[in-house]
């Protein structure tokens, strides 16, 4: 999904697990290096910020397709690739945006789920795959229908249903023969939602019922009869992610992700009957289960390593574990997505159980690679890196800082373009991530690359509050907004420049969504480090936002920040509306007009005051656009105006770039 960053985007996978209770060495800022490359070719901005983002390949039942999400024409459809030709071709052509493809167990079929102009109310869609046509299942413009998926036969699609004025998610069943729905869960708390349903073979459905907080999970079961109430699996004292990736063939065992006892994701089986676990891994890093094999004999999960996320297969009987990938680079079995379409299922296996399809990634975009596990063979069936722009990436480098108050070791990306001159002398941008639940990875990052090809030297920390590390370090941040958080993007701001590259006088802080919030209270509470702030989508005002936003974002908002009666004065304080006074930098902010995280309302609210108060603002409001940017003219555009605010008061005489049209 192209986006600014979620507000509250869950379960991203990660890259780095370095902060909280495991102590890595700080980086000196000396030891960074702009990188002497006499290849390198600074990419026209325009043509990076155009590049596909290929997501969610799923292998079809017979083995001669792959489908997944590809935006080259325009907005994300779902594509076919054809295994032995390796042409590709739109699944079901259409204008808006298709999310999360998943096959129907005879292949003739793929679902996936669509809102409409970004407003997050999803409905089911069917495609009839031999004539291309696709079909509205559900049409409900009062409940969004999400996380998708067959029941065994394939009559019928199970789905988690959110009233649009509830904060909580059902699981329920449609026919699709008579597009009856039969609900299975109901009533649950409103600061928890039931995602991500199952259907195993024998009938039974399993899902996640997650808190809002983000920091505690279980994994649910119930009868697809509906005669039983739902079975916690996985219920525990205190918080624990528990993560549900798959259930084995025969419905023996559960694959499942935990961080009991480490703090930690861990990958482990459980045994459905008798409620024993078996742990596959155990140690201090970060493992995402993602699937069996179809003879239920083997698992495949990954392991973040550094800079590179690994993947890895386990057999069952033996407990032996082979790593499949090597070297550099961030190889995904799962897409990273939120949750609105967390679909489970989907074969990552061929159907003969000899091949997997992953993505595979790093500073250039996603390509579709199919690997023989055997042999470690692979074919790219998807090459998404035109060859013009072969030479014109840059690759970051990990590093760690301690944070102002010595709790923690903050670690971050740094991107610094090629052939620079340690000189003290070139822009920079502090990139903070949004959600606040999320975390900057070595993924191709489009809005740096396009940075990096002006000069820029970016620096992306991973805050207090992110997510995938230990739970301390997650949690750090909860009733503390814009508050030890901040401080981590200014020490972000200080490492940087320490490096002996970055002019001091010419650092911006950019984000979106949190990270535009958290851009907008650097600016007004650390006046004297920013020279410009860039807040695409942002939290502006608590109150206004809460008013306005979707329940489910409601709830969210109360988990992490307070109640809004109860702790009016930190809402009060901690929202940039009451600051914008203090503002002095000029500044960007963006808005989608069917946003449901973040209103344009409150946005709008922002300007006025930076207007009144004598600041210079900038505000672009899209029509037809919610809080993620899926149209690629649009995303195209919204680089390139960010890139030339950024120029015209960073970089004085800088060309400036043409809109794409």
């Amino acid at each position: 999904m192209r986006t600014p960053a979620l507000l509250l985007a869950p379960f991203l996978l990660s890259w780095l697990c370095s902060a909280g209770s495991v102590a890595q060495p700080v980086s000196d800022p000396r030891s960074a290096v702009s990188p002497v490359r006499a290849d390198y070719v600074a990419a026209d901005p325009k043509e990076l910020a155009a590049l596909d983002e290929p997501g969610y390949p799923v292998w079809s039942p017979d083995g001669r397709f792959i489908a997944y999400t590809s935006y080259r024409s325009g907005p994300a459809n779902v594509w076919l690739t054809e295994v032995a030709t390796k042409k590709s071709h739109p699944a079901a052509p259409a204008k808006g945006t298709q999310l999360g493809p998943r096959w129907s167990p005879d292949g003739k079929q793929l679902l996936y789920v669509a809102d409409k102009d970004g407003d997050e109310i999803y409905d089911i869609f069917v495609i009839d795959v031999a004539t291309g046509r696709a079909h509205n299942l559900t049409q409900t413009p009062d409940h969004a229908e999400t996380c998708a998926g067959w029941s065994p036969d394939g009559r019928k699609i199970v789905f988690s249903s959110r009233a649009k004025d509830s904060a909580s998610g059902e699981i329920a069943v449609i026919d699709i023969a008579s597009r009856k729905v039969r609900f299975l869960t109901g009533d649950g708390p409103t600061e928890r939602t039931r995602v991500s349903p199952l259907w195993s073979s024998d009938d039974y459905i399993y899902f996640y019922d997650r808190a809002w907080s983000l920091l505690d999970t279980d994994i649910m079961r119930v009868r697809a009869s509906g005669e039983a109430a739902p079975e916690n699996l996985t219920s525990h004292e205190g918080e624990s992610l528990n993560r549900l990736a798959d259930v084995s063939p025969d419905g023996r065992y559960v694959l499942f992700g935990s961080n009991e006892g480490t703090g930690w994701m861990n990958v482990a089986l459980l045994d459905t009957r008798t409620g024993a676990r078996q742990w596959i891994t155990r140690d201090k890093a970060h493992h995402i289960p993602a699937a069996f094999s179809p003879d239920g004999k083997r698992v495949v999960f990954t392991r973040d390593e550094s800079l590179s996320t690994h993947i890895f297969i386990h057999d069952v009987a033996s407990r032996t574990t082979q790593q499949l990938t090597h070297g550099t680079g961030v190889y995904e079995l799962t897409s990273a997505f939120p949750a609105a379409t967390m679909q489970l299922g989907g074969s990552k296996f061929s159907p003969d159980g000899k091949r997997l399809v992953y993505l595979s990634a790093g500073t250039r975009p996603g390509d579709l690679v199919a690997i023989e596990i055997e042999t470690g063979a692979e074919q790219v069936l998807v090459n998404s890196t035109p060859p013009k722009l072969a030479r014109s990436f840059v690759s970051p480098i990990a590093v760690t800082f301690p944070s102002t108050d010595g709790r923690f070791q903050i670690p971050a990306l740094v991107w610094i373009p090629p052939n620079l001159k340690r000189d003290g002398s070139h822009p920079a941008v502090v990139d903070i991530h949004g959600g606040p639940a999320d975390q900057t990875r070595p993924y191709l990052n489009i809005p740096i690359q396009v940075l990096a090809a002006r000069g820029y030297v970016v620096i992306s920390p991973n805050y207090r509050g992110s997510l995938n590390y230990d739970q301390d370090f997650q949690r750090a941040n909860h009733r503390d907004p814009g508050g030890a958080e901040l401080s981590d993007v200014r020490a972000a701001a200080d490492w940087l420049i320490a490096t002996g590259y970055v002019d001091a006088k010419r650092v911006a802080a950019s984000g979106g969504s949190w990270g535009g919030y958290l851009a907008l209270m650097a600016l007004s509470t650390q006046r004297d480090r920013w020279a410009a702030g860039v807040a695409l989508r942002p939290l502006a005002d608590f109150h206004s936002a809460y008013k306005a936003s979707a329940p489910w974002i409601q709830a969210f908002m109360r988990t992490l920040i307070g109640d809004p009666i109860k702790d009016e004065a930190l809402w009060r304080n901690r929202s940039p509306l009451t600051h914008a006074a203090r503002i002095r930098a000029p500044v960007l902010m963006d808005a989608g007009v069917n946003d449901p995280r973040t209103p344009l309302a409150q946005i709008k609210e922002m300007e006025r005051a930076i207007r009144a108060n004598g600041g210079l603002v900038e505000l672009h409001v899209r029509g037809d656009s919610g809080h993620s940017i899926e149209d690629t003219e649009a995303y195209v555009d919204t680089n390139l105006m960010v890139v030339n605010f950024l120029d015209r008061h960073l970089r004085a005489g800088a060309r400036q770039m043409p809109a794409s049209r």
